[in-house]
């Protein structure tokens, strides 16, 4: 049976994400990949599924995608010691190093599904959306 998520657990979920967005910014397909339960999968911000390393090999191989950093910040965490879903808001920031150029490359939110395997915490389904004025959870009045 089930039981509530520990502070540890927290933490546990917490160093995977971080991992994840560390293995993506370097570059390390087989580092992403290992975040992920072996039939994890991912949904990209255009709504594709694919499994984590196709997800990982299409981003990391293009052309732009060199001197991004991805910052997460997690918002809450719903489930118990064997899943949950961590809600998170995620920036990437990417400096153009020859162009002197930094800028926001783009933000959204993702809905992390976290399992526990062999005491592990991997990645099951990492789903990311836009957050922007047309896309995103809106719930406050409509706007003109």
């Amino acid at each position: 049976m089930a039981k509530p998520l520990t502070l540890e657990d927290r933490a546990a979920i917490e160093d995977r994400l971080g991992r994840y967005a560390w293995e993506l910014d370097t570059g390390n397909i087989a580092g992403v990949v290992a975040c992920f339960t072996p039939d994890g999968v991912t949904l990209d911000t255009q709504g594709n599924r694919k499994d984590p390393l196709a997800f990982a090999h299409d981003f990391i191989t293009r052309p732009d995608f060199r001197g991004r950093q991805h910052q997460v910040t997690h918002l809450f965490f719903d489930g118990d010691d064997e899943r949950c879903v961590v809600t998170s808001y995620w920036t990437v920031f990417r400096w153009q190093f020859k162009a002197e150029k930094r800028e926001v490359a783009s933000v959204g939110y993702s809905k992390d599904t976290m399992a526990k395997r062999n005491g592990k915490w991997l990645i099951a389904e990492r789903a990311l959306y836009w957050l922007t004025d047309e896309h995103g959870p809106w719930f406050g009045p409509k706007t003109p």
